[in-house]
């Protein structure tokens, strides 16, 4: 029996009729289409396999993430019951967004057509239909979601986690054998034994500061959260991998340098699983001859002053950040832990006009990623974004990992909570990369001391929290407290980045001899140390020792050809020379 159309008022009658002249007869087919059923009985062969193939195959196959297989009638009959209700509940295919809310590439949702027609199909009794109707089964480059990569770097040897205890933060160094500079336009990561992995950061890192720390110790990689500040992820890219991760390429034009001689830094969040699992991750390098066009910039929205009492249902997480250039929003990457419920951002324009990023309804901390617009979404200067989450701590959440609830706080741990929202732009003009920089960085520092507050309170002994905590007091001008933590991480542990610091600390002073002194510490540890270098010499300068300030400053060039100051330092040094009287 045929379904009879939604009896509309006269208002929306009205609505529709007016809507259809504006866009069209074209509109009226596609329309009602959508309400007609299929001629005949709806099959597998003809209907429910082209669905299926298209929403559901790339996971749900052997050797990917879900734990079955829907490549055949068999497959998908003996889960029909199933599949309708994980359809209609919206759970599958798993996509977070709400529709209405942005539009994103890659949308993972089933039209209303193909939503009724699993229904109907499941109705009619799931009939398998002829063999001549059932399109040819897809087919994948194995294991590699965006095709065979150009490069493929994986771990020499397998770190064990361990069967119990806390969640491990570690880093995991892997050489990158490039000649000459490439430039990527995209990264696929494969985290190998997925059940232990909550997620992982890349970096890279073009000197052997990384390296050097890994041999440091006896098992692959360097423990914690801090790495060296050479480790960075190329400017306004989001690598990252989280459990439901679909890899991606970079926007047209936006490819990253990668340099010869470069270490990845796979900073990995491990969790114990009641027995000991191994972790050796591949990541695979997709390049391009294109060089790129632009740079986008990152900019983080998110709160280290989390405290959600147990059994809370509704508790409030909010942020906000005002645009101070023109810029284009590229994709958003929202996340939190398993108290999330409803995550939300959106902008409001200089004139009140409120438009939506995302709008998450349901949290799901299994399926959760980053999001390319399908078209960039332009905000002037003085757009306001503001994030608004909410988390829910009550024995209702099924997704609660403490039983009964307990009160959860911000913390790095999975049992733990955070909220973050990370978006990417692209400035509108040559300067605003520079403007969002610069009225950005006191955010940076905010945080960089907010986040390292929370470490010392866990363990108030941990050199690189001191460390990281007293480069960014050092940076808001709070030498002294800056001093005494800086003071603290060195006396803890021989850090080439603390003395550095340190020797920044005193020549901001215009103590030159314990400058002098720090830099040349931080030299003794690491050689190849440039800015240590840089600075140096121009203590050296300062101090009239020509020859030593040239040798520290061409070293600064050798290690970096880009800096700038010590270019200028060379420079002054041979205008001082020039004015020498000649022997």
């Amino acid at each position: 029996m045929r379904n009879k159309p939604p009896r509309l008022n006269k208002g929306a009658r009205l609505a529709l009729v007016l809507g259809l002249i504006a866009v069209g007869a074209g509109a009226v087919v596609w329309i009602w289409g959508l309400q007609k059923p299929s001629p005949g009985p709806v099959t597998f062969n003809k209907h429910i396999a082209p669905i299926v193939f298209a929403h559901c195959a790339s996971c749900h196959r052997p050797g990917e993430a879900a734990p079955f297989s829907l490549l055949t009638y068999a497959d998908v009959y003996k889960r029909a019951k199933q599949i309708l209700e994980v359809t209609q509940s919206g759970y599958m295919p798993p996509w977070l967004p709400e529709a209405g809310h942005g539009e994103f590439v890659g949308e993972r949702r089933l039209s209303p057509k193909e939503m009724a027609l699993i229904t109907r199909w499941s109705a009619e009794g799931a009939v398998e239909g002829a063999a001549s109707d059932l399109p040819p089964a897809p087919t994948w480059t194995e294991g590699w979601q965006l095709g065979k990569p150009d490069l493929v770097v994986e771990m020499a040897q397998a770190y064990t986690l361990p069967a119990e205890g806390k969640d491990v933060y570690r880093n995991f160094i892997i050489p990158i054998p490039v000649r000459g500079k490439k430039y990527v336009r995209a990264l696929e990561f494969q985290p190998g034994n997925r059940r232990i992995v909550h997620h992982a950061f890349m970096l890279i890192d073009p000197t052997r500061r990384s390296r050097k720390l890994d041999e440091q110790d006896l098992e692959p990689g360097f423990p914690g959260l801090h790495t060296p500040s050479s480790a960075q992820a190329p400017a306004g890219q989001f690598l990252s991998w989280q459990p439901g991760k679909v890899a991606s390429k970079v926007t047209e034009g936006l490819a990253w340098p990668l340099e010869q001689g470069s270490d990845l830094i796979v900073q990995a969040h491990l969790q114990p699983s009641g027995k000991p699992e191994t972790f050796q991750p591949s990541v695979g390098f997709y390049f391009t001859d294109q060089t790129p066009t632009n740079t986008p910039f990152k900019i983080g929205l998110m709160s280290y002053h989390i405290d959600i009492p147990a059994g809370a249902t509704d508790y409030v997480l909010k942020d906000e950040y005002v645009l101070s250039a023109d810029v284009d929003l590229l994709g958003v990457l929202p996340h939190a832990h398993y108290l999330g419920k409803q995550l939300q951002a959106w902008a409001t324009l200089p004139g009140g006009k409120k438009q939506w990023l995302f709008l998450i309804k349901e949290w799901d901390f299994n399926w959760q990623g980053d999001y390319q617009y399908a078209r960039p979404m332009f905000f002037p200067k003085g757009t306001v974004i503001a994030m608004h989450y909410t988390y829910d701590n009550s024995a209702d959440n099924a997704r609660n990992p403490n039983h009964p609830p307990r009160r959860v706080g911000y913390g790095v741990q999975s049992t733990d909570e955070m909220g973050e929202l990370w978006l990417q732009v692209l400035p509108r003009d040559t300067n605003g990369w520079a403007i969002l920089a610069r009225d950005y960085q006191p955010r940076v520092i905010r945080d960089a001391i907010a986040y390292n507050e929370y470490l010392l309170r866990a363990r108030p002994d941990d050199p690189g929290a001191h460390r990281e905590l007293g480069k960014a007091l050092l940076f808001q001008g709070k030498l002294e407290e800056a001093l005494q933590h800086l003071g603290t991480a060195a006396q803890a542990q021989a850090d080439d980045e603390t003395h550095y610091y340190l020797g920044l600390l005193y020549r901001m002073r215009k103590d030159l001899s314990k400058s002098r002194a720090e830099f040349e510490m931080a030299l003794r540890l690491n050689p190849d140390h440039g800015k240590a270098h840089g600075n140096l010499g121009l203590v050296c300068l300062q101090q009239g020792e020509l020859d030593r300030a040239e040798a520290h400053l061409t070293a600064a060039l050798r290690i970096n050809p880009e800096d700038a100051v010590a270019r200028e330092g060379l420079e002054a040094i041979a205008k001082v020379r020039a004015s020498l009287p000649k022997n």
